[in-house]
């Protein structure tokens, strides 16, 4: 283990290295009237999820040879600026839209207005709860809940006492995790400590996470929704001497996750397929334009990855995608 500790970090650069590249690459623009437009929640070159769902997008459209034009807010998740991206790309009347909504509530108007434009509507990572759509391409967010669930309460003989931490406490995805966690330890099997809302602070969730070891002794698990205020938390345990006994439980596969889980300071990160969210986005809008029929929901297994099997090869793909 020491030696793969040693060349780590240097994947990690080299992996951030080309994500900057690959952001900076240029998609080919659909053509007026026709082709697929896909708008991603952003296209921040320092998000390296949404960057390979893009690469996956990508490489969609040179095998099945579609035109396709990329779009994102530039922030991090600006649902204004999606909605007028949404807005712009309907008056553009491609054949499909791939959307990942951030705030569908937002984008009502526009939504409709796709649905009446006949436009063939694909979704990918978040759901539409409210508005109909051709297909939804994504991992099953309830599982993945379930999933942490099981991590946290491995056996019956330890009722789990933990919180969970979000940064966005509106967020469907979040929910829909949460969901999971709660169906599989209903009360009386375990006793959770609620949702806590850290925002974007890392300061924020390291407070927040002392304060609970220290008003609950006994707690010993946390499920962290988002990966914002993962590393504060982490920070926390770590200060208290508690990063072995509170098991800490987060969801894909941010860079600083990926060295809290090699140092041994994250329990376990439940990792969605981005590139294949982006690629199998693009295949399904593709097969729907030309009158094929697609299932009602793509489902894209996640992955759970753990520090004894982070560097099997297929993990590996899913942690640095753009390495491997």
């Amino acid at each position: 283990m020491g030696s793969k500790k040693l060349w780590l970090p240097l994947l990690l650069l080299l992996f951030a290295a080309l994500v900057v590249w690959n952001g900076l690459k240029r998609s080919e623009p659909a053509d007026a009237g026709g082709g697929i437009i896909v708008i991603l929640q952003t296209k921040d070159v320092n998000s390296s999820y949404w960057q390979t769902v893009r690469s996956g997008a990508l490489a969609a459209a040179k095998e099945l040879d579609v035109a396709l034009e990329l779009l994102g807010p530039t922030g991090a998740e600006a649902a204004e600026e999606q909605k007028e991206l949404l807005r712009g790309a309907i008056a553009a009347r491609p054949e499909a839209i791939v959307l990942a909504p951030i705030a569908e509530e937002r984008l009502s108007e526009e939504l409709d207005a796709c649905r009446k434009a006949g436009i063939k509507l694909i979704v990918i990572d978040t759901p539409l709860l409210s508005h109909p759509y051709d297909s939804y391409v994504s991992s099953d967010h309830v599982e993945e809940g379930r999933v942490a669930a099981d991590m946290l309460a491995p056996d019956k003989r330890k009722k789990p006492v933990y919180a969970f931490i979000t940064s966005d406490d509106d967020s469907v995805v979040a929910s829909q995790r949460r969901q999971g966690v709660l169906e599989k330890l209903p009360p009386g099997e375990a006793f959770s400590l609620g949702t806590i809302d850290v925002g974007k602070s890392e300061e924020q969730a390291y407070r927040t996470v002392k304060s609970l070891t220290v008003a609950y002794p006994g707690m010993n698990g946390i499920v962290a929704l988002t990966d914002v205020g993962v590393s504060g938390a982490a920070r926390a345990l770590e200060d208290q001497g508690l990063s072995h006994s509170v098991k800490l439980i987060g969801f894909d596969s941010s860079l600083p996750e990926i060295q809290l889980l090699e140092r041994g300071r994250m329990h376990a990160l439940i990792v969605q397929n981005p590139f294949n969210m982006g690629y199998l986005g693009v295949e399904t809008a593709s097969a729907v334009m030309q009158g094929r029929k697609r299932p009602q929901w793509v489902d894209i297994p996640s992955a759970t990855i753990t520090s004894a099997n982070m560097y099997e090869p297929e993990n590996q793909k899913l942690l640095f995608p753009f390495v491997s």
